[in-house]
């Protein structure tokens, strides 16, 4: 089932890797591409413990080999998803997602390997004109400028428009785009929310992932059911 590991570098540093379990018949590994974040992101646990240092292609890999070892289901996908962001570290994540997808490295569909970013509009600019094959993931979670600079430092970087422009620019090129929400009651799952969600998707194809948010701090709660439906409701509209 669903397990956590913490992983330990030769240099000392810690970083975490996850095993997701899918339909009961396999698993796809959740990977960290550095040793903390420097994104900050408020709602974000490791946003809260400053960078180490980013990973080498091979750290990556090993985390991989590692849930495999642990594991009687086979892993049949990868998410860069873990620690870090991902296109902040962009040449070894790449280096990693071509060996992890290798007929003689890993073996995993190469359309089954997702690659997240938080918004780096340069990078993911790059990735599209250089035609990769892995799916390109967002971490959006607000769609109100003020609210999403408010929970992502990174939006005063690249704003929220400028993200959006090569979003569409991605899936007009290579398809649809994953956009993940992380859900926060009161925070940006209300009316206003869910139609400037609309709105700034418009004609964009994109699938919606909606996370519950896990905060230890209690600072963010996760929305109730209702409130979640109500907001998949409105969503729908």
């Amino acid at each position: 089932g669903f397990r956590k590991y913490l992983l330990a570098c030769p240099d000392g540093a810690r970083i975490e890797a996850v095993r997701i379990p899918l339909f009961d018949t396999h698993h796809v590994a959740c990977l960290s591409s550095q040793a903390g974040c420097a994104m900050g992101c408020a709602f974000c646990a490791t946003g809260g413990l400053g960078l180490t240092r980013s990973l080498e292609a091979w750290e990556m890999v090993a985390q991989l080999l590692h849930l495999r070892a642990d594991s009687t289901r086979p892993i049949t996908g990868v998410v860069f998803m873990g620690q870090g962001e991902p296109f902040a570290n962009y040449e070894a994540v790449l280096d990693a997602a071509y060996a992890l997808c290798d007929p003689s490295g890993a073996r995993i569909d190469a359309r089954r390997i997702s690659i997240s970013t938080a918004g780096l509009v340069p990078q993911i600019r790059r990735f599209t004109a250089e035609g990769h094959k892995f799916r390109l993931c967002v971490s959006l979670n607000a769609a109100l400028p003020e609210k999403r600079r408010a929970l992502m430092p990174i939006d005063k970087a690249w704003p929220l428009d400028d993200l959006v422009d090569a979003v569409r620019e991605h899936a007009a090129a290579r398809g649809r785009v994953t956009l993940e929400y992380v859900m926060m009651a009161g925070v940006n799952t209300g009316e206003e929310d869910a139609a400037a969600l609309g709105r700034l998707l418009a004609g964009i194809p994109v699938k919606l992932n909606p996370i519950a948010v896990n905060d230890v701090t209690g600072r963010f709660r996760p929305p109730t059911e209702p409130e979640w439906n109500e907001f998949r409701d409105r969503l729908a509209r």
